[in-house]
């Protein structure tokens, strides 16, 4: 646009210099004119007689002023034309794009960019006389591709395709064909112009970069199988061992319930010391044989989900608890109920975790605080536990909460097996939802379950 302005202005000013010049000279000759003849013959007579010459001369005058004029203008202008040619040509030259223009019907070529012998391997002489040897140069493969680039049925629109080219040594190089109609004011095309630009590198790279995701991708799925392997027989393991450990210690712990009430009278306190610490290892073992159970459990076991009310299930489980603990003063607030797609049986592990644990950690409070809250949106249901416990300082659990064996506190202080809320975790995520932990020291903890709809 700033082009088309500076030559309308220039266009304008040359046709004011021509006006000007023919009014002062036309003045000019009608004052001088017959002065100048009088004085040079001193006849008037004559003077009426030299009309004809008069007109005539001006004529002559003028035409040869306004022939040196424009002779002048021309020259300025194509100078100035040659001058905005070279600089386009270094210009595109520089970016080693193959510019050409041809005819409307693609039959003759009026220019093409010198960058074409960089890219096709070929004079540009070759080109411009010859223009069907593009269609030549074309790998044989591509070559129905580049023929269906037709910008004649494209109404001006910019049409573009990448194929294949076989230059003269034998080389093949990608190109980007890109080519539009150019239309007149009334919209009837006059020329084709097109760019042709070598993208080899790019299509290497992109083909490089192609393979390397493949072979990430292909190491990554190897990698995950082996982890899946060693998870099945980590899981198969712990399984198997727990299984096999529950009967010694059932033998174990029925063996110390035998030696204290056939035996007890006859014991120091040393030996009842001895025997209560035999009892209780044997209650922790089997507590965390059947954490193991579980955890395995909820990575492995087939979901049935459904429509299930977990507010019965919590019911069961907070009853059990205090059955456990009678004289405990818990404030309990659960809803009348939440309704949740999920399997009925992996829940109620759930419940029995998070409550479990905020009945746990909230043995010191007086009294003691457990909230369930129920929330449901267009995308899922939210299940929140939330007591006024002991808490921990989530922050500085440098692996996460949900690890396993990962412990806030010690056996003094809270017994557990570690496992609880890596289990939650597991079986969240088997259900495609997600488990948020927040915690505080001595604030409590939040426990946050999400779960999807099912899909429609």
């Amino acid at each position: 646009m700033p082009h088309q302005v500076d030559d309308a202005l220039s266009s304008a000013r040359a046709a004011w210099r021509v006006t000007l010049a023919y009014v002062l000279f036309g003045v000019a000759w009608i004052l001088a004119s017959d002065a100048l003849i009088q004085a040079l013959s001193g006849d008037r007579d004559w003077l009426d007689a030299a009309q004809q010459l008069k007109g005539l001369a001006f004529i002559v005058l003028t035409g040869t002023g306004l022939f040196l004029f424009q002779r002048h203008e021309y020259r300025r202008m194509r100078s100035a034309l040659a001058l905005q040619q070279r600089q386009f040509r270094q210009l595109h030259e520089s970016l080693g794009e193959v510019l050409w223009i041809g005819s409307a019907d693609g039959q003759h070529l009026h220019y093409v960019s010198s960058a074409f012998e960089q890219v096709y391997g070929r004079p540009v002489g070759d080109i411009l006389h010859r223009p069907a040897l593009w269609r030549e140069s074309v790998h044989p493969e591509d070559l129905d591709a580049a023929r269906a680039l037709d910008p004649r049925r494209a109404d001006g629109h910019l049409v573009s395709c990448e194929y294949r080219i076989v230059r003269p040594d034998g080389s093949v190089r990608w190109v980007e064909d890109r080519k539009r109609m150019i239309l007149d004011a009334n919209g009837r095309p006059v020329l084709m112009g097109g760019i042709a630009e070598d993208i080899t590198a790019r299509r290497e790279r992109d083909a490089a970069q192609t393979t390397l995701h493949v072979d990430l991708q292909r190491l990554v799925d190897e990698r995950t199988a082996e982890l899946q392997a060693t998870n099945l027989e980590l899981e198969a393991f712990s399984r198997t061992a727990a299984h096999d450990l529950k009967s010694p210690l059932s033998g174990i712990a029925g063996l110390s319930q035998l030696l204290r009430a056939q035996h007890a009278q006859g014991m120091d306190a040393v030996g009842l010391g001895f025997l209560e610490q035999i009892e209780r290892s044997a209650r922790d073992m089997s507590e965390l044989v059947n954490d193991l159970l579980g955890l395995s459990r909820a990575g492995s076991v087939a979901l049935a989900c459904g429509w299930n009310d977990l507010a019965p299930t919590a019911t069961r489980v907070l009853d059990d608890l205090r059955r456990i603990e009678p004289w405990r003063p818990v404030v309990l607030q659960l809803p009348d109920q939440m309704s949740a797609w999920c399997d009925a049986g992996l829940m109620r592990s759930v419940l029995a975790n998070l409550l479990g644990n905020a009945w746990k950690y909230s043995a010191r409070r007086e009294p003691a605080r457990i909230t369930v809250e129920w929330q449901e949106d267009a995308h899922g249901t939210r299940l929140t536990v939330i007591d006024n416990g002991s808490g921990f300082d989530a922050g500085r659990v440098v692996d996460g909460v949900f690890r396993p064996f990962q412990r806030f506190h010690t056996q003094a202080q809270f017994q557990g097996s570690g496992l609880g809320l890596v289990t939650c975790q597991r079986i969240a995520q088997r259900h495609g939802g997600r488990l948020e932990v927040q915690s505080a020291p001595g604030e409590g903890t939040r426990a946050s379950l999400w779960l999807p709809l099912p899909a429609a």
